[in-house]
């Protein structure tokens, strides 16, 4: 993580709370309480949700991830995660893989006006952890964009069905 990265999060984060107010104004002013209600929720969940995923006890893939989110934005993608705590400590120490996957996924949909999806799940596997990304996106395009950095870095990257792919994070030494 670099201080630039850093702030450049918080700044989106607080860019997207001012935003929130901002919509919550507008309704009260146009005397729209039922859509307050709605509105404050789902941007409560949306919250809550970063907040989780910033607590879940994987420092640098929720970096990454929360870096993903902010990126996303003006690709016009949204990007969901929901990851289970560790039952193990998980090695992790190569965020270039998280770079260029990301960047990767990003690529594939800049640019085309459309809006897409992605969900990503945590869960604890037999051996460490593995990160599913599941989505509509040209994965074909992704494995190319990713090049050897993956095998490189030694971290398996398995491209299954047609909209999802699973990087795997190995359990460390206790």
């Amino acid at each position: 993580m670099d201080l630039e990265e850093a702030l450049q999060l918080l700044r989106a984060q607080y860019h997207d709370f001012l935003n929130c107010l901002q919509v919550i104004s507008g309704m009260a002013e146009l005397g729209r309480p039922e859509k307050i209600r709605d509105y404050v929720r789902r941007a409560a969940d949306e919250f809550e949700a970063r907040g989780r995923l910033a607590k879940v006890g994987l420092p640098a893939v929720a970096w990454g991830l929360l870096l993903l989110q902010m990126e996303a934005v003006p690709a016009g993608l949204k990007v969901s995660c929901t990851l289970e705590p560790p039952v193990k400590r998980i090695e992790f120490g190569n965020a270039a893989v998280f770079r260029t996957l990301h960047a990767a996924l990003l690529a594939t949909v800049s640019g085309t006006g459309e809006d897409f999806a992605l969900n990503i799940t945590g869960e604890n596997v037999s051996g460490g952890y593995a990160l599913t990304y599941t989505g509509t996106f040209d994965w074909a395009e992704v494995k190319k964009a990713m090049g050897g950095i993956a095998e490189a870095s030694a971290l398996p990257l398995e491209f299954g069905d047609e909209n999802e792919m699973v990087l795997f994070l190995p359990a460390g030494e206790a």
